[in-house]
């Protein structure tokens, strides 16, 4: 097989992971009670209908002013902007799965070892999903700008992925979110997940309620990697 047929053939098979957070893993009293990791998973014929979700709402709902700016977030968006993103997402051919992390719950030699609890609470729900495919394309929000973090992360998570399925291919990239429109559906998908529990405000979750494959609550003491 040619270098080029060969491309193709692993694109065809090519399923993608994106990953995000919402909250954060302070512990100061002002911190979040919740800490969510949510991953979309779809393959790769899918990413275009993803990515034209943040163009059409554009589009239609932002004024020309501000559409230079490069990323909309479901932080700082209207809700008539929310549910638009969130309501287009549903009609895609994607999954969700999420994990929930209540803080309170972690134990105290845990808490300054944060990337650490971060690696191991992100690998609990990648495990829940199916990574049968040969080549998985791990997509995560560049949110670690220390680049001995990112390798931190990926050898972790490489670890245990060989110890599960040596079979996959797995490729971890960070990207910016500003340049990935899959990783901006995602951040309206994750902030209405952790509104969800940290607001007690179920509006946003319940119209992507039936997209949620995994919903996986650490709600019991953690002990953590």
């Amino acid at each position: 097989m040619s270098g080029i047929y060969k491309s193709i053939f692993i694109i065809s098979l090519m399923k993608y992971i994106f990953l995000d957070e919402s909250g954060e893993l302070g512990f100061k009293n002002s911190s979040s009670k919740y800490f969510v990791i949510t991953l979309l998973s779809c393959d790769e014929g899918e990413l275009y209908s993803l990515r034209r979700i943040i163009k059409k709402v554009r589009q239609k709902l932002i004024k020309k002013k501000l559409r230079k700016y490069p990323e909309i977030k479901g932080n700082n968006s209207t809700d008539k902007i929310r549910e638009e993103v969130l309501s287009r997402f549903v009609k895609t051919n994607s999954e969700i799965f999420v994990i929930i992390l209540e803080k309170s719950k972690v134990y105290e030699y845990l808490k300054n070892k944060k990337n650490k609890l971060y690696n191991y609470i992100s690998n609990l729900i990648l495990n829940e999903c199916s990574l049968d495919d040969n080549y998985v394309s791990l997509v995560v929000d560049k949110s670690k700008t220390n680049r001995s973090l990112r390798e931190d992360f990926d050898n972790y998570i490489r670890k245990n992925l060989n110890q599960k399925n040596q079979s996959c291919k797995l490729i971890i990239k960070h990207e910016n979110s500003q340049k990935e429109a899959c990783l901006q559906v995602l951040d309206f998908v994750s902030w209405a997940i952790f509104r969800n529990y940290e607001y007690n405000d179920s509006h946003f979750m319940d119209i992507i309620k039936n997209k949620i494959v995994i919903k996986k609550e650490v709600f019991e003491k953690l002990s953590g990697p």
